[in-house]
Formats: C-alpha cells, sequence, structure tokens
C-alpha cells in the first residue's frame, strides 16, 4: 500500500481532492477488527477539504503517502512516517497538523499514466565487491538504459573509506547521466554528504542527497 500510494502521489499532478488509502491488520470478518475505524475514518478525510493529496490512514493517524512505509507485520499502528509528522491524528477529536497542508493546485489535474523503471535501489552491507554494481551498469544497451541508481548507505551517507574505485564507478556513472542518489539505511534522520570525508567524495562524484527521505520511503 505505501508503494502504491507513493506512487500516485506523483502520477496525479496538481491533485486538488484527497486521496486516502487505507487497510487493516484484522480483516473485517473477524468480531475484534481495526477495519471498521479504518475504513470510516478514511472516508472522512476522503470528505474533507483541508488534505488535498494522496494520503494513507492507519490506527489513528494520517501520513503524507510519500513519506509513509510499513513498520510493523503484527501491530496496529502498523504505518509510520518516521521523517514527517502525521498530517492528522485521531483522539476524541480530529487534529490536524494546518502547516502541513500543501497549497492549492496552480493548475488543472494532470494524470501521468507511465512510469520510468529503469532504476535500481542497492543496500550496501561491508564487504560488498563493487564489480558486481560495474556490471550492472556496463551491461545496458540502448533499450534497457540504466537512468537512476538508488544507493542505501551507511549513517548519513558514508561508505567504506578505502572504496576509492567505488568513488571512481559513481563518478562514471554520472558522467554517463544516470542520476545517483544516496540515501541512508537508517529508519529516521538524513543523509548529510558534506558531514564526513567520504561523503564530500560521495558529492564531488556528482551523487546526489536524498536529504532525509529514508532509503525505504524513496520507491
Amino acid at each position: 500500500m505505501a508503494y502504491m500510494a507513493t506512487a500516485l502521489s506523483f502520477m496525479l499532478e496538481n491533485l486538488g481532492k484527497p486521496v486516502v488509502f487505507t487497510g487493516s491488520q484484522i480483516p473485517l470478518c473477524e468480531p475484534y477488527n481495526d477495519a471498521r475505524r479504518n475504513l470510516i475514518m478514511a472516508l472522512i478525510f476522503a470528505a474533507r477539504d483541508t488534505v488535498n493529496e494522496v494520503s494513507i490512514f492507519f490506527h489513528d493517524r494520517l501520513l503524507r503517502a510519500c513519506r509513509s512505509t510499513k513498520i510493523n507485520t503484527h501491530k496496529l499502528m502498523a504505518f509510520d512516517s518516521p521523517n514527517c509528522q502525521p498530517l492528522a491524528t485521531i483522539g476524541i477529536t480530529i487534529d490536524e497538523n494546518d502547516h502541513l497542508h500543501l497549497p492549492p493546485p496552480r493548475g488543472a489535474l494532470r494524470v501521468h499514466t507511465t512510469m520510468d523503471t529503469r532504476l535500481l535501489t542497492i543496500r550496501l552491507v561491508p564487504g560488498f565487491d563493487d564489480a558486481m554494481i560495474r556490471y550492472m551498469i556496463e551491461a545496458q544497451t540502448e533499450e534497457s538504459q540504466l537512468k537512476a541508481l538508488v544507493l542505501q548507505l551507511y549513517g548519513t551517507g558514508n561508505i567504506p573509506s578505502v572504496k576509492k574505485s567505488f568513488i571512481t564507478l559513481l563518478a562514471d556513472a554520472a558522467d554517463k547521466g544516470i542520476l545517483v542518489v544516496a540515501t541512508t539505511q537508517c529508519h529516521s534522520g538524513g543523509v548529510m554528504l558534506g558531514h564526513y570525508a567520504t561523503g564530500q567524495a560521495l558529492a564531488s562524484a556528482g551523487v546526489v542527497s536524498a536529504g532525509d527521505m529514508v532509503s525505504f520511503l524513496c520507491r
């Protein structure tokens, strides 16, 4: 659901109405479930005219779709947006974070129905062989040309300092027109490429920081 809602948030350009995704951890057919409340609250937010974007309602919060991810498989609060406050929370009342509301669209609604899938997301682990990444980049053809490479790095955007060949590999990829994006494997925080020497080297190689869009949010 988080992936579909995220995609739709970019497919619906100049959206001026609410689009709300929801679901449940316990099926509606069960005597005790979270489906009924989630569905009712999703309908309530879909009928309001304040949060005009794609969102996800789950448990007790309305989340910005493109900042949401599933965090738990067994608890009712299954979705969260670690680096972005909820658009609204519910208790006895509905409390909206007005400062997060998007401004009204400036143009007519545009629906984008095609997406470029020529990208790779790679989670780096200690001891990785950067030759494997080079093979993937060099194996591209005119029909399957790689357009973007998303790297899930350590901490604020670090790689092993001895991997100078990897820096060269990324610089070569950027020179070929491949968008190289650095994200973090951490659940919150963000990438700061200028914080350490390795991060500075990545920035010099043409790598783009994803900021606080943490790795599992960069879909």
